[in-house]
């Protein structure tokens, strides 16, 4: 897996963001799929042909709203859409082990192009998904690794809390090898 992207925290001062006129958080769409798996591919270093098939089953998965969610955020032409974001209701098996996660909702990723991030797109799709699975009245969770501070702070924002740094999840491994549980609230704050 590639690296995350590089990440400096704004100073207090705060630094200068340029929001993305005209953009538009929508489900994904059939024609979306290879606009979505250039952009996980890009990020993961893997071919386009990979992703296109995990998020098509993603698509598909996305149509039963109470069990996925698959969003895109979409610039005005000619950018097109510039980021996704996906959230689904995860079950452990039986036998997981004693640190799987809980049962619920959980954000299972939110990929921005490369020249479009730090311009407010992860927080327009990490609210939108946020908004749908609230209107449910559930909990949310995201489960990240220790290495990602980006994703830690943009989530933190919504009041996120983390739970535990003692979860596994199957065919999951963590950057530095530490992952963390987080749980919101439903009625999670809107930055």
């Amino acid at each position: 897996m590639s690296e995350f992207a590089a990440y400096a925290p704004r100073s207090a001062e705060g630094s200068v963001r340029h929001e993305v006129d005209g953009l538009v958080v929508r489900e994904a769409v059939a024609a979306d799929l290879e606009a979505i798996a250039a952009i996980a591919a890009a990020r993961e270093g893997e071919p386009v042909e990979t992703w296109r098939d995990r998020l098509a089953r993603s698509l598909a998965e996305s149509a039963e709203p109470d069990r996925s969610i698959l969003l895109v955020a979409e610039a005005p032409p000619p950018s097109g859409v510039v980021g996704y974001g996906k959230a689904a209701l995860l079950s452990m098996s039986a036998n997981a082990p004693a640190n799987a996660p809980p049962h619920g909702w959980y954000l299972t990723g939110v990929v921005v192009r490369p020249e479009f991030r730090r311009r407010g797109i992860a927080s327009a799709l990490t609210r939108a998904r946020l908004e749908r699975i609230a209107a449910m009245g559930r909990e949310i969770h995201y489960v990240a690794s220790a290495g990602n501070p980006a994703t830690i702070d943009l989530h933190r924002a919504f009041g996120f809390v983390e739970v535990t740094r003692d979860v596994r999840l199957p065919d999951v491994s963590f950057t530095g090898g530490v992952g963390i549980l987080f749980r919101c609230e439903p009625t999670m704050r809107r930055p």
